[in-house]
């Protein structure tokens, strides 16, 4: 038996080879911040340290003696405290017999999951607490960042000297919903047309034209785990049935509380609805059929979404592997999976009757610097 797990976790080891090689991508929905990964190993409690390189302004001198200072980046302190991870009980290793078997039933849904919950930390971080440089923008414009908005976020990151310059290290990072209004915006879609390239050569040129926006150097991203809240219940009831988009209001104001293009919830249901049209404070029409239980009287809600315009610097995200274990009734590897370092472990479980198979990684994410990020609330 313990060669047939040496041989297993071999094939493993070298699926993970063939991953690495077959996809594309890496980390791409994670490549808004700075990613810190290194195979050195992490210990539960242990701090580390973040570095930004920088040093303080220079000033005339004169005829004055040098006061030196100390050739010390910036850094923040960071403690880990988060391992993720997944076990799958394997009761039977003929099931994985060739590495495609393995990255499609163990890699790759694995990679996928633990990509989830680093992104997941990530959006955790955007908060109003978080962010506390500038007040956080309100876009006017309900679930959607007009033209306009991403401008003003640009105007004040740069007046504050964040550099954001340059696309690959500057995001304007949104939610699906939020993104989905944005392509229905002519200013945006506009852009996609004819390429950002194009479209932001062109601002630049007419950046001295009245009315017209900065240039801004964004790469745009969409990410559905960007934070969302409702607001409270809305003005009145409404009545609503299964499969139809036609919802009733009962002394309601769709006009200004439900606009076009807001996306809605309805009493304690899960799923959110776009507004597609409104033609009364007490009749709108939703994008889709309404899923949930025909009814009326029903309290609804507005979803807001948070945005973020940012410099990757304003949050690290770092993963180390954990410490490797190898005795009589555990074997463990090291396994690089598109950059994330992984600890795989096997390790017989009696009460289980099978091979209890562990995938997880140590990873803290961590503001590191606030002013480099502006919150847009919409």
């Amino acid at each position: 038996m313990p060669n047939t797990i040496t041989a297993f976790l071999e094939r493993l080891t070298a699926a993970a080879g063939d991953f690495n090689k077959a996809k594309v991508g890496r980390l791409g929905y994670m490549g808004a911040v700075f990613l810190d990964l290194r195979p050195d190993v992490a210990r539960q409690g242990q701090t580390m340290r973040i570095y930004f390189p920088d040093v303080s302004a220079y000033e005339d001198q004169a005829n004055n003696d040098w006061n030196p200072e100390n050739l010390n980046p910036g850094y923040v302190d960071v403690t880990w405290g988060q391992r993720p991870g997944k076990a799958i009980l394997v009761r039977d290793f003929e099931q994985f017999q060739s590495a495609t078997d393995i990255l499609d039933q163990f890699i790759d849904p694995n990679y996928k999951r633990a990509c989830e919950y680093a992104n997941g930390a990530i959006a955790a971080l955007l908060t109003a607490g978080n962010f506390n440089a500038y007040p956080a923008l309100q876009s006017a414009t309900p679930a959607s960042i007009p033209i306009g908005t991403a401008a003003n976020a640009w105007d004040v990151l740069t007046g504050a000297k964040v550099p954001v310059q340059d696309p690959a290290s500057c995001s304007l990072v949104v939610h699906n919903n939020v993104h989905r209004n944005m392509l229905t915006d002519s200013n945006w879609y506009q852009e996609n047309l004819v390429g950002a390239v194009i479209a932001n050569q062109t601002r630049q040129n007419a950046a001295d034209g009245p009315g017209t926006p900065p240039a801004f150097n964004y790469t745009r991203k969409v990410d559905q785990q960007m934070p969302t809240s409702t607001t409270a219940n809305l003005t009145g009831t409404i009545a609503v049935t299964n499969g139809s988009t036609a919802v009733t209001g009962t002394g309601t104001a769709f006009t200004t509380q439900a606009p076009v293009g807001s996306w809605i919830k309805v009493a304690t249901d899960t799923a959110y609805y776009r507004v597609e049209a409104v033609t009364s404070d007490t009749a709108l029409v939703l994008s889709q059929g309404y899923a949930g239980t025909t009814g009326s009287g029903k309290t609804y809600q507005r979803v807001t979404y948070t945005s973020v315009a940012m410099n990757k610097y304003a949050i690290a995200l770092a993963v180390r592997p954990l410490e490797l274990v190898n005795n009589g009734s555990v074997q463990s590897r090291l396994v690089m999976i598109q950059g994330l370092p992984f600890r795989l472990m096997l390790s017989y479980q009696h009460l289980k009757a099978g091979w209890l198979m562990t995938l997880d990684y140590a990873m803290v994410a961590a503001v590191i610097r606030p002013d480099f990020g502006i919150l847009i609330q919409s």
